[in-house]
């Protein structure tokens, strides 16, 4: 890997949304994989029209990580969603942690599923994100592998612990390997200043609208790109319509109630893009670059020693 190269902006408040069920849950893996999931109750062609109008009245658009086993059934909204300017991007396949795939697995479903997705939307998909952030970290072989499919970016790595790493980027960075590939990391957003805690997932549904915003302002200072996450069924004032228990009902409905009037105060705090809105990802031509000293050893990733 050469030397990364951190993107300096100034940039603005990108937004994303991670399309799937309420039952693609990592901690629930019987309702993960389709072949063992029993018939569970479907929600995303109701929920994704009310997101859609959500991020309307705000006058917010968004990137949404599709799930490619998804993509059939909800193909009509998919279409709405470009039609309205949202960007679609690639969430893999199935929901599956990104280690639980051999390498050649993990790529040829994640370029099935940005296939898949560019042949039902007719535009071209530049993002991927693993799910539940599963990467972890640049030194996993997958990670290049994303670059590997034909992606312009990804989104999986968070600079915070266990679903990442503090070494982790906490900005925009261009990594490039010795045999020509190219991605540019553009990690999501965390919260808490050195607790650095996601700002998505449960974690994000606690945090009050003061507390996100403010993060947003200290990543804009710094020159970099404040990046948030939500998912569809977050939105929905109610428990799951379906059985979850121990850590995948705790991870699912942990600040769930009110978390739509608490996003729809941090929409209107901002103007809320897609991330390919952002940073040209498409043409390479991008804000300011500058070199990043990587940790020295795959183990160095969890070392703590952040880019910057």
């Amino acid at each position: 890997m050469h030397e990364p190269r951190a993107l300096i902006g100034p940039f603005a408040p990108a937004l994303s949304v991670d399309v799937e069920e309420w039952y693609h849950n990592c901690w629930a893996p019987d309702y993960v994989d389709p072949e063992r999931r029993p018939r569970l109750p479907e929600e995303l062609d109701a929920l994704l029209p009310r997101l859609a109008e959500l991020l309307s009245e705000a006058g917010a658009r968004a990137t949404f990580f599709v799930l490619g086993e998804l993509a059939d059934r909800i193909a009509p909204r998919l279409r709405e969603l470009v039609g309205a300017g949202h960007e679609i991007a690639c969430h893999g396949w199935h929901h599956f942690r990104a280690n639980d795939l051999k390498p050649e697995e993990f790529l040829r479903q994640i370029g099935d599923s940005k296939r898949r997705l560019e042949d039902l939307t007719g535009r071209v998909v530049l993002g991927f994100r693993s799910p539940e952030w599963s990467l972890r970290n640049p030194a996993n072989p997958r990670f290049r592998l994303v670059a590997a499919a034909g992606f312009a970016y990804d989104s999986s790595l968070v600079p915070a612990p266990l679903a990442g790493s503090r070494a982790n980027p906490d900005r925009p960075v261009r990594f490039e390997w010795d045999d020509g590939h190219k991605l540019i990391e553009i990690p999501p957003l965390t919260w808490g200043g050195r607790l650095r805690l996601p700002a998505g997932g449960w974690c994000g549904r606690c945090a009050s609208p003061a507390w996100i915003l403010a993060a947003v302002r200290s990543a804009l200072r710094r020159g970099a790109l404040p990046l948030l996450v939500v998912h569809p069924w977050e939105l929905v004032d109610r428990p799951c319509p379906g059985l979850l228990t121990g850590f995948a009902r705790f991870f699912h409905d942990a600040g769930r109630f009110g978390f739509r009037d608490r996003f729809r105060t941090v929409l209107a705090a901002s103007p809320w893009r897609p991330i390919a809105d952002r940073v040209a990802v498409s043409t390479g031509a991008t804000a300011s670059e500058r070199p990043i000293a990587p940790p020295q050893s795959a183990l160095a990733w969890h070392s703590g020693a952040p880019f910057g």
